[in-house]
């Protein structure tokens, strides 16, 4: 039913939304269907609760990403509350859309779940498979179950290619399955440039980010016992480093490049008096996803996830040292 109304020749409203801070998955995702939607000749808008980095700026489509702010915010409500379809992509909680869910909640449209996070909200519509490396693939998919393959353009291909890219760890996470690969080369016959692409995802570093790294490097603490390694960045600390969306992306996995390290931990107080937000990487069978929903209302992958806490940076610390000792004996018989 889905795929006969939004294959037919009659013209749909249709918004993309992917998750707050949007990563190259939910931005490769969500833009490959912005131009997939726009040959079907369908009217599509996509849709961001909030500012992504500027180092995602150079893929395709972007220009054309409405972001929710005080200034866009009641043209944001009419599109989503006038549309006849939704598309939640790369996320499968409400809460990960910040207050794009008030007005989610009060449209009318068949609401549409593509992404591979475990334990998802029940929507109109579910592509959901947790079992996948990347929502993209899910996105190929979608547009494979349409029998339409042969739109994807170089456009499209490289939208999904950045999203396999990096959701993968550049194609080393465990994750990887021959689907991932194999999908990997239907995009790559479509004439995508690889070096550019690639040059433009590897880290960069200005100034100012280097030295916001080397803060958290600087109070990065290690407890051998638990095989844990932990940091953080307070809002004090930006003011020094002109921060910008993004700056903090790949603090955490310096943790992980420490001999006999399977957790760590970045704590971000991104603004004083608002919510810590808290990111956990593992590596082998400690399922940070668990964990993260447990004690901090977040959730995520097995090997990746994210959490918020209302308390201080101080005290959201402390709560997590308490934590930890009861873990030991997971953290020992890890890998």
């Amino acid at each position: 039913m889905l795929f006969s109304n939004i294959n037919g020749i009659n013209k749909k409203k249709i918004v993309l939304l992917p998750h707050n801070n949007p990563d190259g998955d939910a931005l490769g995702s969500s833009l490959a269907l912005l131009f997939y939607f726009r040959k079907l000749k369908h009217d599509v808008d996509l849709i961001s609760p909030t500012e992504y980095s500027e180092s995602f700026q150079w893929i395709p489509g972007t220009e054309d990403i409405l972001v929710f702010s005080k200034k866009t915010q009641s043209l944001v409500e009419k599109k989503i509350v006038n549309s006849d379809y939704i598309f939640l992509i790369d996320f499968n909680n409400l809460s990960r859309i910040n207050n794009i869910k008030y007005f989610f909640s009060c449209s009318k449209a068949k609401k549409i779940l593509i992404d591979h996070h475990p334990f998802p909200f029940c929507f109109d519509f579910m592509f959901s498979d947790s079992t996948v490396a990347a929502t993209s693939i899910l996105v190929f998919r979608f547009i494979s179950d349409m029998n339409n393959l042969d739109k994807i353009d170089k456009k499209i291909a490289t939208c999904l290619y950045v999203g396999l890219m990096t959701d993968t760890g550049f194609f080393r996470f465990p994750s990887m399955t021959s689907e991932t690969h194999f999908i990997a080369g239907r995009l790559i016959e479509k004439g995508i440039d690889l070096n550019y692409i690639y040059d433009h995802l590897r880290e960069k570093y200005n100034e100012n980010r280097l030295k916001l790294l080397s803060k958290a490097l600087k109070k990065l603490i290690i407890i051998k016992k638990c095989r844990t390694a932990y940091t953080s960045i307070k809002a004090s600390d930006l003011n020094f480093y002109s921060y910008k969306q993004g700056d903090t992306d790949g603090i955490i996995t310096y943790g992980l490049g420490i001999k006999n390290i399977i957790f760590s931990v970045f704590f971000f107080e991104e603004k004083e008096k608002s919510p810590i937000k808290i990111s956990f990487r593992s590596i082998g069978n400690f399922d940070v996803n668990i964990f993260s929903r447990k004690y901090f209302g977040g959730g995520g992958h097995k090997n990746a996830a994210g959490g918020i806490s209302e308390k201080s940076l101080s005290e959201t610390i402390e709560y997590f040292l308490n934590i930890i000792p009861n873990y030991y004996k997971n953290f020992m018989f890890s890998i």
